[in-house]
């Protein structure tokens, strides 16, 4: 059972911090399928039941209808592998070393989430899970970092930070589709292709319990629609958010697509009865791309620490256990997952010398129960945030803010200077955990 903060800023700083798991009781439910859907740059008001009336999102817009909505839910990170090295080890992303994007060029694509970490995939596989990644990976270009190496029993999809839409090459010109280990050729546009494949899964596993993640590429660039031509290839020059004049217009069409998978995606689990045994989960890696996307009303974009770098839209929807058509405002992170899972699973394994950062949100998700006070943490660059209940303490450079996102959720007014007593707990905080979670961890080069 996890130790938290409560009453606030009374119980001592180490029990903001990961302890080590043991296995909640089982609860009274059968142990679902568990489908989790990142977009990539999705920004917090980039789909209609989060107030976008351009984008036509029916799939997802369903989804919420029938299951829980977030209000304030972060990605652990601002950018793409921070977050994915969090969500799938339920830790701040620092203690795998995997503070910035592992890059396609320099130093970083040496550079992965190791094999000795941990996974949501290495647990739910041994807990009887058939498991799968479709998708993007982003934690790890040479082979030993391979989803296969972390878990997963199938992997389709491309291991870098984005790619041509239509010819699967990367930002540095090189060819990125894999099927497990191999590097092989598919016609086909990335999230039709993705959106396939989940298809096949479920197929395939209807049988056995099954966990998927599926990591789509949009709507990160290039901006390529359906029907816009290939613009990447070995030894041709290429721009990062591509050719195509209506950036607007492929940009919407990229989330219709991965919406319209989900469409699918319910349908095949409506047809062979598994919906509701099926935990279906949809959220954002990071906030949206500066110019492009619908962050709501939140300021700053992905890559910064203001609200709109991590606050993002997410949805769960579990037929028969969670409640259809609600919302909450409590704070959920990424890394909450995995030990969600744990307890999802049934399977009554402690994970060994795992000390997760993330807390079991079943009891949000299917009683309604608040969860205990908590202080959560980002770091980025010159960036960091501790966040409180209401508050969050924004550092960057030689400059502080402090918030109260309840009643500023625009981060207007900077109240460092009249709470002063909130902004010095929390910069104390703070401040412990950067040198607790950075104890004998080593950053990878970035």
């Amino acid at each position: 059972m996890f130790l938290s903060r409560a009453p606030y800023f009374i119980i001592p700083l180490l029990l903001s911090f990961g302890i080590l798991f043991s296995m909640c009781q089982p609860r009274d439910f059968e142990r679902p399928n568990i489908i989790l859907i990142v977009a990539d740059d999705l920004g917090y008001g980039g789909i209609g039941c989060y107030g976008n009336k351009d984008i036509r999102t029916p799939s997802l817009d369903k989804l919420a209808a029938e299951g829980l909505r977030f209000t304030d839910f972060h990605s652990n990170g601002s950018v793409c592998s921070p977050t994915r090295a969090a969500l799938l080890t339920g830790r701040y992303q620092q203690r795998s070393g995997i503070e910035g994007v592992i890059y396609v060029q320099g130093a970083s694509r040496q550079q992965g989430l190791e094999q000795k970490e941990i996974t949501i995939a290495d647990y739910l596989k041994d807990a009887g899970y058939a498991t799968g990644i479709v998708g993007k990976w982003h934690l790890g270009y040479q082979i030993d970092y391979n989803p296969i190496y972390q878990g997963f029993d199938f992997f389709r999809g491309f291991i870098s930070g984005n790619i041509d839409y239509h010819s699967h090459v990367d930002n540095s010109g090189i060819p990125d589709w894999w099927h497990n280990l191999d590097l092989v050729e598919e016609t086909g546009y990335a999230t039709d292709l993705i959106n396939d494949y989940v298809i096949s899964f479920i197929e395939k596993n209807l049988e056995n319990p099954f966990f998927l993640f599926v990591s789509h590429a949009a709507p990160h660039t290039p901006f390529q629609g359906r029907n816009d031509r290939a613009e990447r290839f070995p030894g041709t020059k290429f721009t990062y958010e591509g050719s195509v004049q209506d950036k607007n217009r492929a940009y919407r069409e990229m989330i219709e697509v991965m919406d319209e998978g989900i469409g699918r995606m319910m349908d095949k689990l409506d047809e062979h009865e598994l919906k509701n045994n099926t935990m279906v989960i949809f959220c954002s890696d990071n906030g949206g791309y500066e110019g492009f996307t619908d962050n709501g009303v939140l300021r700053g974009f992905k890559g910064s620490l203001w609200e709109g770098g991590h606050r993002v839209p997410a949805i769960i929807s579990w037929p028969g256990y969670i409640q259809p058509g609600t919302v909450t405002n409590q704070t959920v992170m990424s890394m909450d997952f995995f030990p969600t899972f744990v307890n999802l699973s049934k399977s009554g394994n402690e994970v060994a010398s795992v000390r997760f950062d993330g807390t079991d949100i079943t009891k949000l998700l299917t009683e309604d129960l608040e969860l205990p006070p908590r202080t959560v943490f980002w770091k980025y660059r010159n960036q960091k945030v501790a966040r409180s209940g209401k508050w969050k303490l924004l550092i960057e450079n030689d400059t502080t803010w402090l918030f109260d996102l309840e009643s500023d959720i625009r981060e207007n007014e900077n109240l460092f200077t009249t709470q002063t007593g909130i902004a010095d707990q929390l910069k104390f905080e703070l401040e412990a955990w950067e040198s607790e979670v950075m104890n004998g961890v080593k950053l990878k080069t970035f």
